[in-house]
């Protein structure tokens, strides 16, 4: 420690001008701890150095007088007169008393800093930003850059030099004193948040955390990011190297050593909104900790069994049955916990290479008991502080966002806490390919809640994350959202499409925003659902399709993507043509593509891989071309390993109006190497390359060349452009050609000329003995769900055996069982204790008996030609008018009798103003509510129960006087309200005839929809007639009642409980019924598709005849290739 003297430097002052004058004004104290002596804290300006200061006489005059004019001389001078006036021979000032040349000196400067302030008799504190000659006792603007307060207070340095001095004197500007430390302590407290008795007593006086601590440096800064640690060293009282230059790194080494003295676990309890290791970031990382209290043993262990036993009453009946097995078990458990927390374990953690050993309590989450919530012992104002952690290698990591309910005892774990993590332990790239999807019109109109540039969006494994990618067609009014997700450390994919879009078309980032939010609310149930890889080498290449149908088309939405924990973060999005009856979108299906290392145009799957080469350094699945001719872009049908070429990809390009001389589609030539070195006994080596093959029959190749289809965009649409046509075809994606080849044994041998048997090409002395056929992502055809087939076979036999009730005796068994299939469909058990019983499922029979309709034929018709049309029936004629009656006579008015009697119980029991006082009755009818609307919101009634809520809601506000807006106002039942009820039963009988008639697969899976969605629609629409009748009479009986409140609370309890997403069989059965709504035809627009997919390759073959018979040369194109390929 060197200290300025303080008479030699106030003399030399005095003597400045005679250059002769000698002075040596730093000085070392015989002994430090007994020497007396004043220090200065100060914010750094333009200040002299140790070698300025020592150097100041053997200056030039013109650069002594540059020194003794700054800012930081005068400092020096003033600091000096005062310690002469309070008596003090010695000063120390950090920025000239420590000669920063020396690395060690700075390290010692630096490492003991703390305790020269603390040993020091009094420290001057200069505020050079104060002006008033009182010390600020409120938040100025004049300080807005550092808070409101000057800027002494928001320094990383200046925490300590409060802290360790026992004695501060405050001076403004002008150097006039404003206070000392000991009188301001109240307001110190405040602008700091440092408590009096440590502001009065240093950290002796106070038992603090170290979070707490940590907390008082949360606001503040530091030049240098590195001295956010070592500001903080004296105040831990640890040590450690300086090395300016590892940036955050610093505060992660002061954690470690502050870890290694300390077994306080609020080092664990401060909070970020990322995942991460177990060390914070920074010392902003604390700021919420300034109460965090650390606890001792015995007051730890009995808030642990407060807070995570008896309030989740694991122990049940102990208090009655204490002796008893559970309670004899409890108690066991209870022994167990005090016993771990009294250990030595509970209070010693070990930092080495696999992370921080921690013992301690720990609850694992409902959902994944890989991923556990530990419990610290500190704690904050009330509760004991938790830290969430998933696995993240061999040890834990914190994650954020994550649900969680206590329902098991607190277990003592050893853990591993990463205290470091690299970028790719906690972030995932996630690359888009979408390209397909433009083919149809699909465009990326963006991303929330964040955007991303480019095709690459990064995700956290360790946390709650969830990204939504927007893709629409505006012209046809279609579009749909895929979700990129993380649920504890489990990844997820999921698709969700807009569903009513006709009605409201909104800007894309409304239904992004209603996209995020469904997606967010089930994403546990996605993660769970999502399929739980195996980590088997063999099954690397297993990538998982989802597949969701979009409304009123022949689209779907199909997302790829492959094993995550292989490192295969590449995400396709597409847009495929399907009839319906598909699967999706909750369920997924699996599929390998493999294709070695060969970069493909779009996701291929490589078949019957028997020969190993490399292409341009990158491994190459190949097979042997035999029996015919075999090119570049060869397409064909492949079974049993045998391929049949049907044609070639090139050849047909022009039926496409695309010029295959284009560059574009120009094959790529590869450099062919592969594993000549092992046979040392083959001739001419240089030009000789052997592909590698198991069971001694291997082939070497002479001057082989290798081609593959080009992988750019223009490529990779044109194969969707051939996907209808190719459906289910394989492909020729590489070809090796050769001046001749021949085969060798394991030993270089050459055992017979195989030149003869090999696949020639169309140029003299050209051979192609090997291959790459692969089958193409976009030719492949998603299957139909046979599951989905037979549930729109049931809806429509069901209903058929419905009507055909008005033409033969009625089974009264049969009809029973026709009427709970459908009840249950709609959710009509439930739906009746809100409205009134629906009936329209018991009248349908009777119905068509008396209007007659008997069974149409496909060539029954009117005089015009169109199938003859029955007299009008809508279903306001179906409905009978309520007379708003307790009792009623007629057989319709008894649809109403159970709704009077059960929603006057229900609104009785719901609007109590204090529902403590029959809590339990309160508490039965309001999880049936719950209940009853998870139920219905599971059925295709779902459109209902925002219409019943609002109408609840409604009756509320007009009986109290409120005005009715927003959502009230607007609420209404979306149904046809004059739907020709005959008719549309003619129409079906129609569709059904022409199911029976058809043959063709993908005509028969529209029909199926057609025909299902339009009995659907009818019944939705007879339901919602009933409705919206016997609704508003059920409310006018409870507003009557004068029980209307009860009415508010459904509408609250239908509006807390959250929004259930549809599994797979009801979004189908929704979809298709809507798609009946708007009139939409799948079979027609099935039909569309082939007639126009038939002429654009019917067309080419037309003009392809022509060109032959004026007798130009058969398939230019194919020559073009040939010649490139060569």
């Amino acid at each position: 420690m060197k200290l300025l003297d303080v008479k030699a430097v106030l003399d030399r002052e005095k003597d400045i001008q005679e250059a002769e004058s000698e002075y040596e004004v730093l000085k070392m104290p015989a002994d430090e701890d007994t020497t007396r002596y004043a220090i200065l804290s100060h914010r750094w300006g333009v200040e002299v150095t140790y070698e300025e200061m020592i150097g100041l006489m053997k200056m030039e005059r013109r650069k002594r007088d540059e020194v003794r004019q700054r800012y930081g001389y005068q400092k020096i001078i003033k600091t000096c007169e005062l310690a002469m006036k309070d008596g003090y021979e010695w000063v120390w000032i950090d920025t000239c008393c420590i000669d920063k040349r020396s690395s060690s000196e700075l390290s010692e400067a630096i490492n003991s800093m703390y305790r020269w302030y603390q040993n020091a008799q009094i420290c001057y504190a200069y505020l050079n930003d104060v002006d008033s000659s009182v010390f600020p006792t409120e938040q100025n603007a004049k300080f807005s850059k550092s808070n409101g307060w000057p800027e002494w207070f928001v320094r990383g340095w200046t925490l300590q030099e409060l802290i360790a001095p026992k004695r501060i004197e405050f001076f403004n500007q002008d150097w006039a004193p404003i206070g000392n430390k000991r009188y301001l302590a109240p307001m110190l407290g405040v602008i700091t948040r440092i408590p009096r008795e440590v502001l009065m007593g240093g950290l002796a006086a106070k038992r603090v955390s170290v979070a707490q601590v940590m907390s008082w440096a949360a606001g503040r800064k530091t030049t240098r990011v590195e001295d956010r640690a070592y500001s903080l060293m004296g105040l831990f009282g640890v040590n450690m190297p300086m090395l300016y230059g590892e940036g955050k790194k610093a505060f992660r080494r002061l954690q470690l050593e502050i870890i290694r003295e300390s077994s306080d676990h609020s080092i664990f309890a401060w909070s970020s909104s990322q995942p991460g290791g177990a060390l914070a970031e920074s010392p902003g990382d604390f700021w919420y900790c300034r109460n965090m209290r650390k606890l001792e043993p015995d007051e730890y262990v009995e808030t642990l069994i407060k807070e995570y036993i008896d309030q989740s009453n694991l122990g049940g009946q102990r208090r009655v049955d204490i002796l008893g097995r559970k309670g004899r078990a409890h108690q066991r458990k209870l022994a167990t916990l005090r016993d771990a927390v009294n250990s030595q374990q509970f209070r010693t953690f070990t930092v080495n290479n696999a992370g921080i050993q921690v013992f301690l309590p720990v609850v694992p989450f409902p959902n994944s008991p890989s991923h556990f919530r530990a419990i610290l012992s500190c704690t904050s104002d009330v509760n004991l502080q938790t830290i969430d952690l998933a696995p993240s290698g061999s040890g834990f990591s914190r994650t954020t966002g994550t649900m969680y309910s206590s329902s098991t005892y607190p277990e003592f774990k050893t853990l591993y806490l990463t205290h470091h993590q690299d970028a790719n332990e906690t972030l995932r790239e996630f690359t888009l390919d979408d390209v397909n999807a433009s083919y149809y019109g699909f465009t990326r109109h963006g991303t929330h809640p964040h955007e991303f540039s480019g095709d690459t969006v990064t995700l956290s494994p360790l946390t709650d994350n969830l990204v939504v990618i927007v893709y629409a067609n505006n012209d046809c009014r279609s579009r749909f959202a895929v979700g990129l997700g993380y649920h504890l450390g489990q990844g997820w994919v999921h698709v969700v499409y807009d569903d009513h879009p006709e009605v409201n078309w909104t800007p894309w980032s409304d239904f992004a925003h209603t996209a995020y939010s469904r997606m967010w609310e089930a994403r546990a149930k996605h993660a769970q659902s999502f399929p739980k890889h195996k980590y088997d080498y063999g099954c690397r290449h297993d990538h998982f399709i989802k597949h969701a149908h979009l409304p009123r088309s022949i689209w779907a939405a199909r997302v790829i993507w492959g094993r995550w924990e292989m490192d295969n973060f590449k995400v396709v999005v597409d847009i495929d043509q399907c009839p319906g009856c598909c699967d999706g979108p909750h369920a997924w299906t699996v599929t390998p593509y493999d294709c070695g290392g060969l970069d493909t145009p779009g996701l291929m799957n490589a078949v019957h891989q028997s020969y190993k080469l490399d292409l341009d350094g990158w491994p190459a699945p190949l097979s042997e071309c035999s029996g015919y001719e075999i090119m570049l872009g060869d397409y064909g049908d492949y079974f049993n390993e045998d391929f049949r070429r049907s044609g070639n990809i090139f050849e047909d390009m022009r039926t496409l109006d695309i010029d295959p001389r284009d560059t574009v589609y120009h094959p790529v030539v590869s450099y062919v190497s592969g594993y000549e070195s092992a046979w040392e006994s083959t001739e001419n080596q240089d030009d000789l390359v052997v592909a590698v093959r198991d069971k001694d029959k291997h082939m070497a190749l002479q001057q082989p060349k290798g081609f593959w289809l080009p992988t750019n965009e223009d490529f990779a649409l044109l194969l969707k452009a051939m996907s209808i046509h190719l459906s289910g075809k394989y492909l020729v994606i590489t070809v090796i050609q050769c001046s001749a080849f021949y085969r060798v044994d394991d030993d270089g041998e050459r055992s017979n000329l195989a030149s003869d048997h090999a696949s020639h090409s169309r140029e003299p002395k050209i051979l192609t003995p090997l291959c790459t056929i692969a089958s193409p992502q976009v030719w492949q055809r998603e299957l139909p769900c046979e599951q989905r087939r037979e549930q729109f076979k049931c809806v429509r036999e069901y209903f058929y055996t419905l009507m055909d009730m008005c033409h033969k005796s009625a089974n009264g068994q049969k009809k029973s069982g026709m009427i709970e299939f459908f009840s249950n469909l709609f959710g009509l058990k439930y739906l009746r204790n809100y409205v009134g019983a629906i009936t329209f499922f018991e009248r349908l029979p009777s119905i068509m008996e008396n209007d007659s309709l008997g069974h149409v034929s496909v060539g029954t018709a009117g005089e015009s030609g169109s199938p003859a049309c029955q007299p009008r029936l809508s279903h306001v004629n179906w409905t009978m008018p309520f007379k708003g009656k307790k009792k009623f006579n007629t057989v319709q008015d008894l649809r109403l009798e159970v709704v009077p009697h059960l929603l006057h119980r229900r609104c009785q029991t719901l609007c109590v103003t204090e529902p403590e006082d029959v809590q339990h009755q309160y508490t039965n009818e309001l999880q049936k509510v719950v209940h009853e609307f998870k139920f219905i919101s599971g059925t295709l009634s779902v459109g209902l129960l925002n219409h019943i809520k609002n109408t609840f809601g409604s009756a509320y506000c007009e009986h109290q006087g409120i005005p009715v807006t927003g959502r009230l106002r607007e609420s209404y039942i979306d149904y046809d309200r004059q739907l020709d009820t005959l008719s549309r039963i003619q129409e079906i009988e129609i569709l059904q005839v022409k199911l029976d008639a058809v043959r063709n697969e993908e005509e028969q899976q529209a029909l199926e929809e057609d025909i299902t969605g339009r009995i659907l629609w009818l019944c939705w629409c007879g339901i919602c007639a009933e409705v919206n009748q016997l609704l508003p009479k059920a409310v006018d009986y409870i507003q009557r009642e004068g029980i209307v409140e009860g009415l508010r609370e459904i509408h609250r309890i239908m509006a807390r409980t959250g929004h259930v997403d549809p599994n797979d069989d009801q979004a189908h059965l929704l979809r298709i019924m809507f798609d009946a709504r708007a009139g939409i035809s799948k079979h027609e627009l099935v039909l569309a598709a082939h007639a126009a997919d038939q002429a654009k390759w019917l067309g080419a073959a037309r003009v392809a005849t022509t060109t032959n018979n004026q007798g130009t040369t058969p398939s230019a194109s194919s020559q073009n290739i040939s010649t490139s390929i060569v």
